[in-house]
């Protein structure tokens, strides 16, 4: 990640450069703006990145990629196709028909809008991960909090994953991500003070 601007930063990803703009985030903290579903061409070349990075670190065989409810969700989907398995969504709320059924649930507070956000998980759908080979992914892991709920949620149904970020935001984790089973990440992402 090189320094671009003032209000922006700039990041390679499979050899073409992108600029990511800095937006002033909750509580007076700024912060890059990751945006995979409006850029196809950042998302493509950093699923090719992660992918090779996946296949080389974590796993050539992954079954299932989980990830929250996000604008992950379009490096996911190529991530899935590339490595031909399956795409899990945690959902941030439940249907009618779903809050009937069995499901699961975390909570963790958001670095991006400093609220507290859910993640769920149906019944169905921990099913599906009964005995494969899962990797959480998420676009920017800032303090963790999201990789923590997401893990407790699935401890809760017996399955075990690894944990893959694009980004590692450069700030305080919280210290229970590193009782994670196996936490990666592909860039580090500096957190801007402008506070100056």
């Amino acid at each position: 990640m090189v320094y671009a601007s003032e209000s922006t930063y700039q990041v390679e990803f499979n050899h073409h450069a992108y600029t990511l703009p800095v937006c002033p985030g909750a509580g007076g903290i700024s912060l890059v703006k990751v945006d995979f579903i409006h850029n196809p061409y950042l998302m493509y070349d950093a699923a090719v990145e992660a992918n090779r990075y996946m296949n080389h670190n974590i796993s050539n065989h992954i079954d299932i990629i989980v990830t929250p409810e996000c604008r992950c969700i379009t490096l996911a989907t190529q991530l899935a196709f590339m490595n031909g398995c399956q795409v899990i969504m945690l959902r941030k709320s439940l249907s009618a028909d779903e809050e009937q059924r069995p499901f699961w649930s975390g909570t963790y507070q958001s670095r991006t809008h400093n609220r507290p956000e859910h993640l769920y998980l149906t019944e169905d759908k921990a099913r599906m991960m009964a005995g494969k080979q899962v990797l959480v992914l998420d676009d920017v892991s800032s303090t963790g909090k999201t990789f923590i709920a997401i893990h407790n949620v699935l401890e809760n149904v017996n399955v075990r994953a690894s944990f893959f970020a694009i980004f590692d935001e450069d700030c305080e984790k919280d210290k229970q991500l590193a009782t994670l089973p196996s936490y990666y990440f592909l860039k580090t992402l500096p957190v801007p003070d402008y506070s100056e």
